[in-house]
């Protein structure tokens, strides 16, 4: 059994940083994989937002059978690549947000610098989602 409080950040340290994860284009098991994650987040911090910014809609049923607290997520439509990184990095600096999720695209090692830095500043998470 894997004790939660491992991954828990310190009280002093600053928490906030970037994760990807890489899904297979088209793949039917991207739902499976990554709705019950959703859910999960959603459940998981009482007091900021999980925030999902996405290119295109997200089936709000779809999100309750997965379990997702529709009270504790807010889904952020943004088609556009450039659009969808400002919006990004705004999510994470603001700190309103415990998780923010987005699939920017590729990220040159200055941009995925530049989002690392304002995850550190809002104490946030960044799930970035690549298609491959």
């Amino acid at each position: 059994m894997i004790n939660a409080n491992v991954f828990a950040p310190t009280p002093q340290a600053p928490s906030g940083g970037v994760t990807e994860l890489v899904l297979t284009h088209n793949a039917p098991e991207q739902t499976q994989l990554l709705l019950p994650m959703v859910a999960h987040l959603s459940r998981s911090h009482g007091d900021r937002w999980l925030t999902w910014i996405s290119p295109g809609p997200v089936d709000r049923r779809l999100l309750e059978s997965y379990g997702v607290d529709l009270r504790a997520i807010r889904v952020i439509h943004a088609p556009e690549t450039q659009d969808n990184r400002w919006i990004l990095w705004e999510a994470l600096a603001k700190g309103n947000s415990h998780t923010v999720i987005a699939t920017p695209g590729a990220l040159t090692e200055r941009e995925l610098k530049q989002l690392e830095a304002a995850a550190l500043k809002g104490h946030c998470q960044a799930l970035l989602l690549r298609i491959r």
